[in-house]
């Protein structure tokens, strides 16, 4: 079975996942936060990392790393192409 993006982000609320992915990170349900040190980079500078918790984009003001979504974000974190990042958030959320 194959997920429609829409489907995925429609199945995973932003502030789970990124609750699910940034552990240490104390996150509001809606808008812009805080979500501590960058993981991409070797960040030293808390308050530079920030995502939202609504549309799921994310950004980091140090390195400059960006993106949209959740989808996005799994394939900068985990180094993936689209659809292996559809499949991989499919499958991590029951949505298979």
């Amino acid at each position: 079975m194959r997920i429609k993006p829409e489907q995925l982000k429609a199945a995973i609320a932003p502030a789970d996942y990124y609750q699910h992915e940034l552990p240490g990170a104390i996150l509001k349900k809606y808008g812009w936060n805080d979500a501590g040190l960058c993981i991409f980079h070797n960040d030293t500078q808390k308050g530079s990392f920030r995502v939202n918790t609504q549309t799921g984009a994310y950004c980091c003001f140090a390195c400059q790393i960006k993106g949209g979504d959740i989808i996005a974000f799994e394939m900068d974190k985990y180094g993936l192409n689209f659809t292996e990042a559809l499949v991989t958030l499919a499958e991590k959320w029951g949505l298979t």
